[in-house]
């Protein structure tokens, strides 16, 4: 072996030496990928986020798939037709903003339902809003049936008593308790996680979750405890939260690699995943009856 060969073959292992550790640095910093369990495709953005425009976003966030819902539904309609492999659309109980806070009181809202149902493979049944003891209208016991009749998960945003109440009406389908409630006590909701195997913590805006950057001790434990049972959202409720859409998943993720890396895919993207499996689900006939 001549000399150049030696030097040549040593200059080849000294960069490989050099390499090694580049590259594993490189797939440590690769961003958690992200199943989004709670965007909104409103009207309000319709104009200026057109739906290629909207995936592209996802793509630059690292939001592989996303449970997406929307005021007016349409929203959510126009993206699933466009990426049905990335979207898992869900169907809101009204068609406007101003039902927010009375649908459960319309009777209307059944035959709402199920007629939109035929028009997508709908996935579930939310976000919607209601509260405390408005959960136990004969309304809301309606659009439960619908979902269980469908195996439709549910999606609200809700307080404890109103929580109670859906899972009461819904034990064996999944529930997903929007922003985790808020602020209800870490208390309450080990004691529903402990007593429902199919409710799911979203944590878009729950309170508590850090400190100064820092997992608090008391959710660290939530998240050891319940690893499969939680996902991350990043709630694009107004035009404002679209344009920070990398900023939201990037401060998710800044508490997420805190976490063992397999309780943190579980949370950012594997959960959802395993809720919500690609399938070729087809459209099935909805019922026309009033429902009892």
């Amino acid at each position: 072996m001549t000399t150049s060969t030696s030097i040549s073959r040593l200059s080849m292992l000294l960069c490989s030496a050099l390499l090694l550790p580049l590259c594993a640095l490189k797939a440590e910093e690769q961003p958690i990928p992200i199943f989004d369990a709670h965007l909104h495709y409103n009207a309000d953005v319709w104009e200026t986020l057109p739906p290629a425009r909207v995936l592209e976003k996802l793509t630059e966030a690292g939001i592989s798939r996303a449970l997406v819902s929307a005021t007016p539904t349409e929203g959510a309609e126009r993206l699933y037709r466009i990426a049905p492999g990335r979207v898992v659309p869900f169907l809101r109980p009204y068609a406007s903003r101003s039902g927010r806070y009375t649908w459960f009181r319309d009777d209307t809202i059944p035959r709402y339902i199920r007629e939109h149902l035929t028009r997508i493979p709908y996935r579930g049944i939310g976000e919607f809003h209601v509260f405390g003891d408005d959960a136990r209208t004969a309304v809301v016991m309606q659009v439960i049936r619908l979902a269980r009749e469908h195996q439709l998960a549910l999606h609200a945003h809700t307080d404890r008593l109103g929580m109670t109440a859906i899972l009461e009406q819904a034990p064996d389908i999944p529930v997903i308790w929007a922003h985790a409630g808020f602020d209800v006590p870490i208390a309450t909701l080990r004691r529903l996680l402990e007593g429902h195997g199919q409710l799911y913590l979203e944590l878009s805006f729950r309170e508590g979750i850090t400190r100064e950057g820092k997992l608090t001790p008391e959710w660290e434990a939530l998240f050891a405890n319940y690893p499969q049972r939680c996902l991350v959202g990043m709630d694009t409720y107004t035009p404002g939260r679209w344009v920070e859409l990398i900023d939201l998943a990037e401060a998710a993720r800044a508490w997420l690699r805190q976490l063992p890396p397999d309780i943190a895919a579980g949370i950012a993207h594997d959960n959802a995943q395993r809720i919500f499996r690609e399938s070729n689900r087809k459209l099935t006939p909805v019922s026309g009856q009033q429902e009892n």
